[in-house]
């Protein structure tokens, strides 16, 4: 069973950040799990809110802001006075990252970005994942069965992940399959061994977020699951 460090190595560093992603190089980590969003210049960048709120020390939607105006501000002083100089990473800096260290990587669409925006974003994500090597493993997911699809129609060669919050629901096979998803990405917390071996028996690959705790770690493990994205990927037992 892979474990994807989640946001990087995040119960160690702020996520999403260059710490949090160079420290899996520190303990050997060979998969991360990021987000992708874009400023209102369209420039790419990783965060997992549309806001700036939680993760720094400034306020407003990533959206409606320039990567010139994200790069004055900290993205490292709420999780420890030791990451003051965080600032917000750009999807080139990290793939720039995965080619040298030969990382393999789960990239999520993460954006309220609609219509023509939409559109340019799609087509920027686009063209820079043609620039990860061959030789790292790629899988794009997101929540938005729409803006999965739209994606795997400009990349029919990357994986899909189609993620799920809270209860699987009935028609989630049927969802994947709309969107020519690999993989479905279960909440851990309503996850049951019937659903998991329903899913591997449709052939699919199942990868469970978000997991810290070494008995789910265990229990998935028994059950078949493919992977897990956890903020403590080295921590489990392998």
């Amino acid at each position: 069973m892979k474990k994807i460090a989640h946001r990087g190595i995040s119960a160690q560093a702020p996520e999403n950040t260059r710490a949090a992603f160079e420290k899996m190089i520190e303990v050997g980590a060979k998969w991360l799990e990021t987000d992708i969003d874009m400023t209102s210049d369209g420039e790419l960048v990783l965060i997992h809110d549309d806001k700036v709120d939680r993760t720094s020390d400034s306020q407003g939607f990533i959206n409606d802001m320039t990567l010139a105006e994200l790069q004055e501000i900290d993205f490292g002083q709420w999780f420890s006075n030791a990451y003051g100089d965080e600032k917000i990473v750009t999807l080139s800096w990290l793939i720039d990252f995965i080619n040298k260290h030969h990382l393999n990587v789960n990239f999520e669409l993460k954006t309220e970005l609609k219509g023509k925006r939409q559109t340019d974003y799609l087509t920027r994500v686009h063209q820079a994942l043609s620039h990860v090597t061959t030789e790292s493993k790629m899988i794009v997911s997101s929540f938005d069965v729409d803006l999965l699809a739209k994606f795997h129609q400009l990349m029919p060669q990357i994986e899909i992940g189609l993620l799920f919050e809270d209860k699987l629901p009935d028609n989630c096979v049927a969802l994947a399959n709309l969107v020519g998803a690999t993989y479905i990405h279960p909440d851990v917390t309503y996850l049951t061994q019937e659903q998991t071996k329903y899913l591997i028996k449709n052939n699919f690959g199942v990868n469970v977020w978000t997991v810290n705790e070494r008995t789910t770690f265990d229990r998935l493990k028994r059950w078949g699951v493919t992977a897990i994205f956890s903020d403590f990927p080295t921590e489990s037992p392998n």
